[in-house]
């Protein structure tokens, strides 16, 4: 069965942008990401299972992971948190 769920992708600063995407059984992280035009070698997915979140791999299916209405984060694999002095 389709799911309807929502890929947040972060932008500058506080500012994320939301895209609804129909996925199905066999639907794997790489190909939302790329659908959303995002490369899977440099993007991945996240999503929240009770008070966790888990990180997805490019081959794996979101319908195994997610509900529908679910929300997906999006983050680049070369994410630097902080700063330096």
């Amino acid at each position: 069965m389709n799911q309807e769920i929502l890929l947040v992708i972060p932008g500058a600063g506080d500012e994320s942008t939301g895209h609804q995407a129909v996925i199905e059984p066999e639907t794997t992280v790489a190909d939302l990401l790329r659908a959303a035009g995002l490369n899977p070698t440099d993007w991945q997915l996240q999503v929240k299972q009770g008070e966790n979140l888990v990180s997805l791999g490019a081959q794996d299916r979101i319908a195994d992971y997610t509900h529908n209405g679910d929300k997906v984060h999006a983050f680049p694999t070369n994410m630097v948190v902080g700063t330096t002095a």
